[in-house]
């Protein structure tokens, strides 16, 4: 009787050790999520939810910053829009439907691009979209994306913040994570491993 308790004890501890909720964990080092498809430095004084294959990054808390990583597969639609990143797009007409993506996503209430510029991400040729929100509870937020599509992944580095104070402190530290960015080559990643 007593094995069988322990038994029973053992397998419930390791139900729960598995459906454990993901962590803060410091962020300031380098990240590769288990796919390998890029790697960046995230910043010292940060924290980075401790998620398999994901960056989500805040330095005072998610809903006063935040960093963030999409990588999308090319080709596969694309949540409320028709339109998808196809293979060999140029830089401006995969702007073109990230933009779309974006205005169309829900919490966006009142969005405007603000910023549709060329940019690099990765060393690669892409975009830069700024956009003006505001969140649920009507505080203005300012999102600034930077995207490039390298074969059959589109990557997007992404830092939302309050559109006072927050998003101007943090720029810069965003900006040294894109410049740390790195996207593997193509080819170098099986397709099916896309974050």
């Amino acid at each position: 009787m007593k094995r069988m308790r322990s038994a029973v004890l053992l397998l419930f501890g390791a139900a729960a050790c598995a459906t454990a909720p993901p962590m803060w964990v410091p962020a300031g080092a380098s990240f590769t999520p288990d796919s390998g498809r890029y790697s960046l430095e995230l910043p010292a004084g940060w924290m980075r939810l401790n998620e398999p294959g994901r960056v989500f990054a805040s330095k005072d808390g998610p809903f006063l910053q935040r960093i963030d990583v999409r990588v999308l597969e090319v080709g596969k639609p694309l949540p409320g829009i028709k339109k998808l990143f196809a293979p060999g797009m140029l830089p401006q007409e995969a702007a073109e439907v990230a933009q779309d993506e974006i205005l169309s996503a829900p919490g966006m209430q009142g969005a405007t691009l603000l910023e549709n510029a060329p940019a690099s991400l990765g060393g690669r040729p892409g975009y830069k979209l700024v956009v003006g929100y505001k969140d649920a509870d009507g505080l203005k937020m300012r999102g600034l994306i930077y995207g490039a599509l390298d074969g059959d992944a589109v990557y997007q580095l992404i830092y939302r913040a309050p559109e006072r104070y927050y998003f101007q402190r943090d720029l810069p530290t965003f900006e040294q994570v894109r410049a740390s960015f790195r996207i593997r080559a193509p080819g170098a990643v099986r397709a099916s491993a896309v974050q």
